[in-house]
């Protein structure tokens, strides 16, 4: 049995993205999100400073705001979405193949060259 390198490379691929997410200030794939009403979304977060009394406040600061809550939750989806992707096919690969494996020599040219 030898190291699955697809899987491992599919891990770092995973903490990267979860890096990377964070430091754009999303708190992707957290439960505590759907959870708790107390915790803001990053849509939330963000757009709160649109509408708030020493930035600019009136009816098209409240649709600018809800449009830029809005824009920013979808964005959030799309990366908690695509690391659930990323996790959901690592979790499926096993730690540890067969060294007959093609996935213990991954990255691997294709056959069909």
């Amino acid at each position: 049995m030898v190291a699955n390198l697809k899987r491992q490379a599919l891990e770092r691929l995973s903490e990267h993205a979860s890096r990377k997410n964070g430091e754009l200030g999303f708190s992707t794939n957290s439960p505590f999100l759907d959870l708790s009403p107390w915790v803001r979304s990053p849509g939330q977060k963000y757009s709160s400073a649109i509408n708030s009394s020493d930035t600019w406040t009136g009816p098209l600061a409240n649709t600018s705001a809800e449009d830029t809550e809005t824009d920013i939750d979808a964005v959030d989806k799309i990366f908690s979405d695509l690391l659930d992707a990323i996790n959901a096919e690592k979790n499926s690969l096993l730690e540890d193949i067969d060294e007959t494996d093609t996935d213990a020599y991954w990255p691997y040219k294709s056959q069909q060259q």
